[in-house]
């Protein structure tokens, strides 16, 4: 199945009008496409999520145009900046914890690549991508989710967990937590992302390592039908 197979199912199983969106994350230069242009002015993560979903277009960055350093140091292309790591972001500006050592717990239990690990991260629409994606993302809402979980369940068994904290929704909730954990994860968003790219106050975020999107899409393209049909009655 090939990407753009893989984004018409999504689309249509889902009814989801908008682009699904690749992630690639690169270690080395050597695996960077020569044909790829780098983007020329610093761009928040999650706007090039929402600029790929929205609008087509892709964007090439390296660390030093990702705009949000917070964002770019959760995909591995930098260390954490110091105002998350000692929790003074969390408390003194976005007041989003009780003291500094609660924002220093927050920013501890963030899944994060390693430090340096990543060079450069390319964002795409899923079906115009140069190579395959190592995550996929859609923004869609709770039932799109949910489609989302039963398929995974549905070769799988057992129970999806999921790992938010309503902080850094695009970057370490719907791309790193994948990437590392090899497992779907569901975001409710955060506000950096509502602030600066526009996200709904109804978007749920969706992110699926690549590896188990095929499989994911071979269900729904199979039994979507019969569960809406079941549930509109």
């Amino acid at each position: 199945m090939n990407l753009e197979e893989m984004s018409d199912i999504l689309k249509s199983s889902l009814g989801i009008r908008d682009n699904i969106v690749g992630v690639r994350l690169f270690k080395s230069e050597a695996e960077i496409p020569k044909d790829l242009d780098f983007v020329d002015k610093p761009v928040r993560y999650c706007s090039m999520i929402q600029g790929a979903r929205l609008e087509a277009k892709s964007f090439l960055a390296r660390a030093d145009c990702h705009e949000c350093k917070g964002g770019a140091a959760g995909l591995g292309l930098m260390q954490c900046p110091e105002n998350i790591s000692n929790g003074s972001l969390y408390f003194n500006k976005l007041h989003k914890c009780e003291t500094p050592d609660v924002g220093i717990n927050i920013a501890a239990n963030m899944p994060r690549l390693l430090p340096g690990g990543i060079i450069a991260t390319y964002v795409a629409p899923l079906d115009k991508m140069a190579m395959n994606p190592d995550v996929v993302i859609f923004i869609g809402n709770a039932m799109h989710a949910r489609r989302i979980v039963q398929a995974v369940m549905f070769k799988e068994g057992g129970r999806s967990t999921f790992n938010t904290a309503g902080i850094q929704s695009l970057c370490v909730d719907a791309t790193a937590s994948p990437y590392l954990k090899g497992e779907v994860n569901v975001s409710l968003g955060c506000d950096g992302s509502a602030k600066n790219s526009g996200l709904k106050d109804e978007d749920v975020v969706v992110g699926i390592p690549f590896a188990m999107v095929e499989s994911i899409c071979n269900v729904l393209k199979t039994h979507y039908p019969g569960w809406d049909k079941f549930m509109r009655g």
